[in-house]
């Protein structure tokens, strides 16, 4: 079973001003990007026998998610995004240290021991005005959200 926790910080955030900025202003995405949002994901693997995995999912965000500037979602083996967003999950496909870090703290030093692997990622919110959003989403992940050398990115439509 997956426990996923959408993550995103209530105050404005100063990575997403400066990439969509960056994409409007600097790469001529102006009349194609209407808006643009970013959330954490966490993925959490944990053992198919958890009585109620959405109290599993409230005390993970305990230790994921800093509640005093961060607001999160948790499912269990899905991910449902708001209309009128393209989500463009980005990852790395090389190991990921803050994931690992996770995962051993809170099984080695918090004693979830049902936790199985955590997998941390990025996902971009686009709103886009174009007859191809899919399309143009992938323009945008290969020019600017990714380093192809580490990460990959995945249209989650």
């Amino acid at each position: 079973m997956k426990i996923n926790l959408r993550v995103w910080l209530k105050i404005p955030d100063a990575e997403a001003a400066t990439v969509k900025n960056t994409l409007r202003r600097r790469m001529g995405y102006e009349a194609v990007l209407a808006d643009l949002g970013k959330e954490r994901l966490w993925s959490i693997e944990v053992d198919d026998d958890v009585r109620d995995p959405m109290d599993l999912a409230r005390r993970l965000a305990r230790e994921l998610v800093n509640e005093n500037k961060e607001s999160y979602i948790a499912t269990v083996d899905t991910i449902e995004f708001e209309e009128g967003y393209v989500p463009v999950k980005v990852g790395l496909h090389i190991e990921d240290g803050e994931a690992v870090s996770a995962l051993n703290r809170l099984r080695n030093r918090l004693g979830f021991d049902m936790v199985r692997g955590v997998e941390r990622s990025v996902v971009w919110k686009l709103a886009l005005k174009s007859e191809r959003p899919e399309k143009a989403a992938e323009e945008i992940a290969e020019r600017l959200l990714i380093n192809p050398h580490k990460d990959f990115y995945e249209i989650m439509t």
